[in-house]
């Protein structure tokens, strides 16, 4: 029989490190912030009570974790910025994915801060309204009309670069 924290870490990890690594943008830090959480986690293990019910209690602390971070490393630039990272390991289709992936990357990096944070808790760490409302502190009404506007702003700005009539 798995302890909790067992439970806890298999369940949620994967979701927890994708949130964490679009926060921060960098392997490394990602994975040091993540081992972070887990280590708050296991030093609170008593603290769980349902493991099903602890998701928000998770995604909170690396919220937390993460502030910290930056915190902490407010002149830290990632290292993606200094590397040359050629494609040639990339087929053509690829780098068409990549390019349009990067179109919508630029877009969400120019979206405040808090809305952000709220779209990659819904995306990539799949948190329902409620819970980044949780998370955040800020009314589930206000989570939902902020990753509506921002979703509608994206797809907006999104065809209108790739020259495309926007509707709506």
């Amino acid at each position: 029989m798995q302890s909790k924290f067992e439970q806890l870490y298999d369940m949620y990890y994967d979701c927890v490190y994708r949130y964490i690594f679009v926060s921060v943008k960098n392997k490394w830090n990602a994975e040091d912030i993540i081992a972070t959480v887990f280590t708050k986690i296991f030093e609170n293990e008593d603290k769980i009570t349902d493991v099903e019910a602890s998701k928000n209690w998770i995604f909170r602390i690396a919220h937390n974790t993460i502030i910290d971070f930056y915190r902490k490393n407010s002149k830290v630039i990632p290292i993606e910025s200094f590397l040359d990272r050629g494609d040639e390991d990339f087929g053509y289709e690829d780098i068409v994915i990549k390019d349009e992936f990067n179109g919508v990357k630029k877009i969400i990096d120019g979206l405040p801060e808090e809305t952000k944070k709220m779209l990659y808790l819904r995306f990539y760490g799949g948190l329902k309204f409620r819970e980044i409302a949780e998370t955040v502190n800020v009314a589930e009404n206000t989570v939902k009309s902020i990753i509506s506007r921002a979703i509608k702003k994206i797809k907006k700005n999104y065809e209108h670069s790739l020259g495309g009539d926007v509707i709506g």
